[in-house]
């Protein structure tokens, strides 16, 4: 199944800095990774050099992140005049079970990457997350709002941040949240399976946050790259919606009776469901910083309007206006 483009284009007078350039993606067979290739191919980059920790479809070279000397030949020999910082330990849970490596990939595997961008000439962008905030108070989170992470896999990838931008300020953090798209295991993906082979389910309507397409995040980015922003940003889609709001929306989009998504708690759904880390309760985040260079994602709802009739018909489901031939 074709991953749908994209709601947004890389804009053509920005896009034009990156025609004939090397671009170096880290975690290239990740789910970003996968995006960011025929993206990065449509804004004119003349080679994609995609790198990531075990062998697979996109990636041109293994490389892992935590050994600094693999980093720096790896990104030396490729000499690239960008670099696109998208591998990370993104299993939540996990890191909070085994900090070191988290500690190893987000924080330190981040520094290496900043390091050797540094060394070789690159600008660097690197992806983080909506996880550097507590979530109890104060969203929609502007880039300049003061992070206070409640999990591991936050506070590794905040250390993260701060090694990117120690590295040299010039370089971009670019935050997100709420990843879905690609073949591997997301939320909307997770909600048909459910709701396809149980019938149903409930899903907490009292965490908040901004779903974000991942191809939309991938033209965000390289339009960020194009743009040589410095600093940090915040690219998502558009809006705000609770994790039970996105789920109905997910179900009708793919043809199914919204009405079997069913709202509870965080506190209910912990009680039957222990998780080791804390969850920020409303992590919202708002673009200021990259609508003032002119990239603007869609409303998520519309995104997940483009996206979700495809996943639907991957997965047997008859989308929202019925089967398609």
């Amino acid at each position: 199944m074709t991953e749908p483009l994209p709601s947004i284009q890389v804009p053509a007078l920005a896009s034009s800095s990156l025609v004939g350039h090397t671009v170096v993606v880290t975690g290239a067979g990740g789910q970003l990774g996968g995006f960011l290739r025929p993206v990065l191919g449509a804004a004119g980059a003349g080679r994609v050099i995609g790198l990531d920790a075990r062998a697979g479809a996109g990636v041109d070279g293994v490389v892992d992140i935590t050994e600094a000397s693999a980093v720096r030949s790896a990104i030396a020999d490729a000499a690239p005049s960008v670099v696109i910082h998208a591998a990370a330990y993104t299993d939540v849970d996990g890191c909070e079970r085994d900090p070191a490596l988290a500690q190893a990939v987000n924080t330190d595997g981040s520094r290496h990457v900043a390091a050797a961008a540094r060394d070789s000439g690159s600008y660097l962008v690197a992806v983080s997350t909506d996880f550097v905030f507590s979530g109890e108070g104060g969203a929609p989170y502007g880039e300049d709002a003061t992070p206070a992470p409640r999990s591991v896999y936050g506070a590794t990838k905040l250390a993260g941040e701060q090694a990117v931008l120690s590295a040299d300020a010039g370089f971009a953090v670019a935050r997100t949240a709420w990843l879905y798209g690609g073949p591997g295991k997301h939320f909307p993906r997770t909600v048909l399976a459910v709701v396809r082979d149980r019938g149903g389910m409930e899903v907490v309507d009292d965490e908040a946050g901004t779903p974000t397409f991942a191809g939309d995040l991938a033209a965000a980015l390289v339009a960020l790259a194009a743009a040589r922003g410095g600093g940090i940003f915040h690219l998502v889609n558009a809006g705000r919606a609770t994790r039970f709001s996105l789920a109905r929306a997910v179900a009708e989009e793919a043809g199914l009776d919204p009405a079997l998504v069913q709202p509870t708690t965080t506190a209910a759904f912990l009680a039957k469901y222990p998780l080791p880390a804390q969850r920020p309760a409303d992590s919202t985040l708002a673009n200021t910083r990259a609508a003032a260079l002119g990239i603007h994602l869609p409303p998520w709802r519309d995104a997940v309007a483009a996206y979700v009739p495809q996943l639907a018909a991957e997965m047997g489901l008859p989308g929202r206006n019925g089967p398609t031939t």
